[in-house]
Order: structure tokens, then sequence, then C-alpha cells
């Protein structure tokens, strides 16, 4: 129901008190005696209409009402048709006054999202209505589609903010879910107050929220208002003793001449979101035309991604790890691949943050954890297999006895499998992870601190955790043969690694110059395009099966077989 303006407002409050007054006029005018005898009954009946809340049931007491005053009026004398029109005329007024209680009863949309986005007790009544969100008392999805087309019928001047939480799953991560909601609620407080009282703000879900803009000059209002928003929530926050950097990407449309419905400024608002975290986060983008071809692939390649998760339409591809010492292939790490029908061959750094935010890394991580335990059980019991180990499947409920699983169906020994494990995964729980690298220890699975250098903690893992390898990120090796500063961050990282008992794995070795600063330096292994692009199970059984026990690095021959 739309708010009324001030004047609809005072010609319907002069309409009803005309209305109430010519009722009770006629009601005394036709008979005054009828009309005192039915003053009590009146009463009762005023009283249930104002404690009703419900509207049948309101007009079920007026037909009631009417019925009584024409017994009163018979009995009382008088023929059937005065007795008809004294009781159209008494209860006139008991049905005005229902009409009004419906009204009052039912104040505007408007009225009651901003009901809700000040109330602070609201959240503890949500349950009571879908209008809304359960933790925060914003508005919810369904009222802000509704919002909009009222917006739009008052004015022209009609924008919609997506803004998108970026950091929001690695606090819940890190700090844990009561935190996280604190942090909502963080956030909504902060929304409430970067806008007008008249403005509407909504949670969408998750780390989603909305505000929606009907005031100004658009586009520049929404952008000041977008400025403000991102400024806010990039900034840190101290939640529950804790201070947080958390971001906020801001999606941005305005109704244009071409803007069909609610749900399509709701659907431009998000085509604008995806635009803003696809190039960078942390910022705010309006919408244009282009973005909706970009939404759309993404959308097709979400749905892909979910078809070839369901249909198991990977494959794993293997690139060696080499011992400097001998020149012997040690181990393989396993790299998952898909090749889309249409799409052909779609790249790792693009699908696999995807699978991320869909919540779909755990399963794919299972599946080539599995694949890759029953390749490796094939070949050579001196070579290991490595296998990335995502967050999500750290975290999973029973994971060690998935691994036994993994290790049982598949007949790998324990002993052969690593698992590379990035220190951002071990910093959103530190102590949880240390129990479960403990266990992993006993059942003799080796384990690698991946990408080794390029967080923020990860002396502080290499104090508190024993690892049995480190693998040195790319980055420190591209630069050694341009840079002293490279070098000499390897010849650290290599010492401290040997101080502490572990082995050195140098990731993305792509030329010989690279291999001799490698090898000067003491790294005990090396893996990278310099030996070999990653293989097929089927041409890595080849090269085994040929009998090559090590590989020939003399003059950067890359190794037969294995590279070709």
């Amino acid at each position: 129901m739309q708010p009324l303006s001030p004047m609809t407002r005072a010609l319907w409050a002069a309409g009803v008190s005309a209305a109430l007054a010519a009722s009770l006029f006629l009601a005394i005018a036709i008979s005054s005696d009828n009309f005192v005898a039915f003053l009590p009954t009146h009463a009762v009946l005023l009283m249930a209409l104002i404690l009703s809340s419900d509207a049948k049931l309101r007009l079920v007491m007026v037909g009631f009402a009417a019925l009584t005053s024409m017994m009163i009026s018979s009995t009382l004398g008088g023929s059937l048709i005065a007795a008809a029109a004294f009781a159209i005329a008494n209860t006139g007024e008991l049905l005005i006054a229902a009409l009004l209680i419906e009204r009052l009863r039912r104040p505007s949309d408007a009225k009651t999202a901003l009901q809700a986005t000040k109330d602070p007790k609201i959240e503890w009544r949500p349950q009571y209505s879908a209008d809304r969100d359960c933790l925060t008392g914003l508005a919810s999805r369904a009222l802000l589609i509704e919002l909009i087309g009222a917006a739009k019928s008052r004015s022209d001047d009609v924008a919609l903010l997506f803004i998108d939480l970026d950091n929001f799953k690695s606090v819940n991560d890190t700090f844990g879910h009561n935190i996280g909601d604190y942090l909502l609620k963080t956030v909504a407080g902060r929304l409430r107050g970067s806008v007008k009282e008249t403005d509407i703000v909504a949670r969408l879900g998750d780390d989603e929220f909305a505000v929606l803009l009907d005031r100004g000059t658009q586009p520049a209002a929404a952008e000041i208002v977008a400025r403000r928003i991102s400024d806010l929530l990039n900034a840190p926050m101290t939640v529950g003793g804790h201070d947080i950097r958390v971001g906020a990407s801001i999606g941005v449309a305005c109704w244009q001449p071409d803007t069909s419905s609610a749900w399509e400024l709701f659907r431009r608002a998000d085509a604008a979101l995806y635009s803003t975290k696809s190039t960078g986060r942390g910022n705010y983008k309006f919408f244009e035309p282009d973005m909706d071809r970009r939404l759309q692939q993404r959308q097709e390649l979400e749905q892909d991604l979910r078809k070839a998760v369901a249909d198991r339409s990977f494959d794993v591809h293997y690139q060696p790890i080499v011992r400097l010492a001998t020149n012997e292939l040690i181990g393989l790490e396993a790299l998952i691949r898909w090749n889309h029908a249409k799409r052909g061959r779609v790249s790792p750094a693009e699908f696999i943050p995807v699978a991320e935010e869909l919540g779909l890394i755990a399963p794919i991580g299972d599946w080539v954890l599995r694949r890759a335990c029953h390749d490796a059980a094939r070949w050579p019991a001196h070579v290991k297999i490595s296998v990335n180990f995502s967050r999500a499947q750290f975290e999973c409920p029973h994971v060690v006895d998935r691994l036994k699983s993994a290790l049982s169906e598949t007949g790998l020994a324990p002993n052969r499998l690593q698992l590379e494990i990035t220190e951002t995964t071990i910093m959103s729980d530190f102590a949880k992870a240390n129990a479960l690298l403990g266990e992993l220890r006993e059942l003799g699975i080796e384990t690698a601190m991946d990408d080794f250098g390029t967080g923020y903690s990860s002396l502080s893992c290499l104090r508190n955790c024993s690892f049995d390898r480190l693998k040195i990120d790319r980055s420190f090796i591209n630069d050694l043969t341009t840079s002293l500063e490279a070098r000499l961050v390897l010849s650290t990282i290599v010492k401290l690694a040997r101080t502490l008992g572990m082995h050195t794995t140098a990731e993305g070795v792509e030329t010989m110059e690279q291999y001799d600063i490698v090898k000067a330096e003491g790294c005990s292994e090396i893996q990278g395009y310099y030996f070999s692009a990653a293989k097929s199970a089927a041409e890595v059984s080849a090269y085994f099966e040929s009998g090559a026990n090590s590989v020939s690095v003399a003059s950067g021959i890359k190794p037969q077989s294995i590279a070709q």
C-alpha cells in the first residue's frame, strides 16, 4: 500500500468525520429512544472492533450490530422499514470505524520498513513478519522489491545500491560466526547512519545489503551515497574486541526510461556489483549495458561448473617434482584440468575462484584427491603424490576419516601422500589446525606449506607448526636473475627451512639461469616448466614404463618423454 500525501490524508480525515457525524445525526433523528437503548451494545461492539486484529471479523461485527439494532427498534415499536432505516443509520459509524481501524492497522510499506530500521528491539520480533531480516531488523529482499515500485510511483529519481562485503567469509572462518553476526549488525548500523531516514536499507542475505534512494537528482545523489558507504565499510571496524577490515564492493543502478520493472532495476544493480567484484573489489560502479553480457557469461559459467561437478567432467594432470641432488623424479603435483565441450580448456584461475564462491571447492578437492591417489597407486613406490588441500576440505567434519577412506579405497600408502596447505588455512583456526597436522603426521601423511612467503604470518606458522617441506612461491623465483634482493630472500628461506629440518621445493622454475641459482642456494627440489609442464596420467605412466629413473638437465636439455 502506497503512503498517502498530506493533502489526501486531510481530505480523507474530513470525509470520515463528516460521514461519522451524518450517521450519528440520522440515527438520533430517526429515533432518539432507540439510539439510547442501543448505546450499551454499541459501546461493546466498538470496543470489540478496536481489539480485533482481523478485518473480516470486524465486518461480521458490523453486520451483527445492524441486526441487533433492528431487533431493538422493532421491540420498542415502529414499522419494519423504520427499524431498517434506524439500523442502517446507527451502524454506519461502526462501518466507518471498522474501515478507519483497518487503515490505522496497515501503515504504509515505507513507514513499516523505516520503523524496521530504527527499532532497536526489532531483532527479537522478526519471526512475526517476512518483511524484516531476522538478524539486523532491516527490510527483507521481498519488501525491497515492493518498495522499488512504490518509490518509482513517487519519483523518477530512483537508485538502487547493492553492497557486498568482500572479506566476510574470512572473518567468519577466522573469528567464528558470533563475531560474524556482530559484524553484520555493525554494518547494518553504519548503513543506516549513512543515508537519510526516508531511504530504505535492506539485507538481501548472507553478506549482501541494499540501499534504495528516491530523493535527489540521480546519478549524482547515488554516487555521493556510494562513495560515503564505500569509505565507511572499507575503514577498519572494531568488532568484539577485534580490529577487522572487511571492505565492500558496490553496484549502482538508476531507473532509466528502458527500465521495465523493479526486478529489472534489481538485476542491473546485481550486474554492476559483479563488475565491481571482478575488477578489484573495494570500490563502486554504475550499471552499463555491457555488464549484462559479462554477468550472463558468469552465470553460464556457474551453471556449467555445477554440471561438471555433478558429472565429474574434470581431469587431473601431474607436474613432476625433481630432487636437485640426483635429478630424480621423486614426486608429482596433481593439478585439476577442465576441458569443456564448447568453451575448450578452462583455466583453473578462471573457475577455481567461482567454485570457492559457490561452495563447490570441497567436493572438487575431494574428487581430485581420490583420483590422484588412484593414479599414484600404479606408479613406483618412491614417487609421492602432492595434492592441494583447500580450507573448505581442511574444515570439513571428520576430515581425517575422509582421508583414511581415500587411502583405503585406492590402496595408496599414507607416506606417499603429501597435502599442500596454505598458511591462510592454518591461521583461520590455529589451534584446530595444529591438532589436525599432528593427526596427519601420526597417519604418515606429509604436509607442505604452499605458497610460502605470500601471507602475513609465515614465520608464525613455521614456529608453531611442523611441516615436512616449504614450497617457495614462484613470485620469488621470477626475479632471481634480475634482483639481488630476490636471491637473498631465497637464500634466507632455504637456510631457515634447513634449520627447522624441512625440505624446500622451488615452484615455477622455467629457465636454466633460475635452475642454476636455485641449485646453488641449496633448494632440495624444483618444479616448473624447465623440466616439464603438467602431463596426463597416461603420459606419466608411459614415462615410468620406459624405465626412466632420472631426468637430464645437462645443457638445458629437458627430461625426455615426460617433457615432450
